[in-house]
C-alpha cells in the first residue's frame, strides 16, 4: 500500500502511524510546509517561557 498524507502536524503524523501499526509495509510519505514536522501545542507556553529545553539544530 502506497499512502500519501498532506501535513505533518498531530493529524498527519497520528495518521502514518496508525497506517504502519496496520501495514507494516506501507510506503508513507508525509508532506509538510514547515521545517519540522509534529509540535505539540499544549507545549508551547512552556517552550516560550523557556521550562523546557531547545531542540538541537
Amino acid at each position: 500500500m502506497k499512502v500519501v498524507i498532506i501535513g505533518a502536524v498531530a493529524g498527519g503524523t497520528t495518521a502514518a502511524t496508525k497506517i504502519r501499526r496496520n501495514d507494516k509495509s506501507a510506503e508513507i510519505i508525509l508532506f509538510e510546509q514547515d521545517g519540522d514536522i509534529s509540535y505539540s501545542a499544549c507545549g508551547i507556553p512552556y517552550y516560550v517561557g523557556e521550562k523546557s529545553p531547545k531542540p538541537n539544530p
